[in-house]
């Protein structure tokens, strides 16, 4: 990988576009499924002119103005590739295509667009986590080569962000010790997907990342990789991977969904559980992956006193983070939680962690409890959970904060300006 250029890597990313460009037959039908169009101002864009200006960016043209737009606007849920009928993934293909059209863009030079944005979510990882976890439970999420006689079952790839709200992972590692299951973690800032790299068309420094991620996480032996995070199951599973086997020969593991995992060891789990979870429950969920939220269904099924409740919403993104204008997530909120109150429902279920940091505290003077699934998964199982997360944010004050968590800013060595200046950009936005 060292002798490679920036010229190789983006020659993977051009071959790939001129795959897709030859399979496209130009019909509009992934622009037409595309939830975003409206509200990112494309309502009246003409779809097949709009595909042809993508295809162009991809294959090294200058594409179109509704090209870059949709490019822009792409909120990652995936409706495209369901829209598809010959074999493209058009996720892939516009998220690709906003990463030339940044490429093409005069200013800063493409590391600078990332690099202030990777440092501060590095930061605010890094001192997140040790605000909520002691070290000793931190070192579950340190990544230490180990000697095995035999490989682990699976990889536990939490992904950059996951720690931000440790007790969402902390749950994760304790139903895979219900399972029984073996299992290496593996992820934080030093195994990142890459995605802040693509996103800005960095295309050397994203193979680059990515691919020594993709080498750590094959250092385990086992050829089963779970991802907690839907942003890394695209970044590695759709973009990095197949780029790996293009320039290598060779695929080192399957990228599943772990959640996708659960759902296939639901029985499993039915006979592990040991409490009832008395409560009518909607989802807050998102459609980036059909087969998680199928899993995450079929696992809510299976847990004694839940009642499930369907919301007529409309589900959009991979997580909240990936949803604009502002306004119009807002409104998709606000019509969310409406709708939840109307369902008399006892608990919005989150999914995802990026939505669980947003709206954790947003129960506070509703009629229901936000939780993340995790959680009530845990109860059924007679594991404990504490989303110090939820308590940091419902806590507000910045002063307030740093009393709270005092014991561990003492006990994981953490600098207070540090501590102050990440609270500040977590909670203070």
């Amino acid at each position: 990988m060292n002798s490679e250029t920036t010229e190789d890597f983006i020659d993977l990313f051009r071959a790939r576009g001129a795959a897709i460009a030859e399979a496209c037959t130009r019909c509009g039908d992934c622009f037409r499924a595309c939830p975003m169009t409206e509200p990112g101002g494309l309502a009246a864009a003409d779809p097949g002119e709009t595909v042809i200006g993508i295809l162009g960016l991809i294959t090294g043209g200058e594409g179109n103005k509704d090209a870059a737009r949709w490019s822009e606007i792409c909120s990652g849920s995936g409706n495209c590739i369901l829209a598809c009928q010959h074999g493209i993934n058009p996720r892939f293909m516009v998220q690709m295509a906003r990463g030339f059209a940044r490429r093409a863009r005069e200013g800063a030079p493409l590391e600078t667009r990332w690099r202030d944005q990777f440092r501060t979510m590095s930061r605010s990882v890094r001192v997140l986590s040790r605000l909520q976890l002691p070290p000793e439970t931190l070192a579950l999420f340190r990544h230490a080569p180990e000697t095995h006689a035999t490989p682990p079952d699976v990889v536990f790839y939490t992904g950059c962000n996951l720690l931000r709200t440790p007790h969402i992972a902390l749950l994760a590692l304790d139903v895979l010790d219900k399972l029984g299951t073996s299992y290496e973690v593996m992820g934080g800032v030093g195994q990142c997907c890459g995605v802040y790299q693509f996103r800005e068309g960095d295309f050397a420094n994203n193979s680059k990342m990515a691919n020594a991620t993709i080498e750590g996480l094959a250092s385990a032996g086992t050829a089963t990789v779970l991802s907690w995070c839907p942003s890394c199951q695209i970044s590695i599973g759709e973009v990095s991977l197949p780029n790996y086997e293009a320039q290598f020969g060779e695929k080192l593991f399957d990228l599943n969904p772990f959640l996708v995992f659960l759902g296939d060891h639901a029985e499993q789990l039915r006979a592990l559980m040991v409490n009832r979870v008395e409560k009518r429950v909607a989802l807050h969920e998102r459609p980036v992956f059909p087969q998680s939220m199928d899993a995450v269904r079929k696992l809510a099924r299976i847990i004694p006193g839940l009642e499930l409740v369907e919301l007529d919403v409309p589900r959009i993104g991979v997580q909240a983070n990936t949803i604009s204008p502002p306004k119009f997530k807002q409104e998709l909120l606000e019509r969310e939680f409406r709708a939840a109150m109307d369902a008399g429902v006892d608990t919005l279920a989150t999914i995802y962690h990026a939505d669980h940091r947003e709206i954790c505290d947003a129960g506070t003077g509703q009629s229901f409890e936000i939780v993340n699934f995790m959680e009530l998964l845990g109860a059924a199982l007679g594991i404990d959970s504490d989303d110090a997360y939820k308590r940091l944010k419902q806590i507000k004050d910045i002063d307030d904060m740093i009393v709270e968590t005092a014991p561990l800013i003492e006990a994981n060595k953490l600098d207070l300006d540090t501590v102050r200046d990440a609270l500040a950009w977590e909670f203070a936005g």
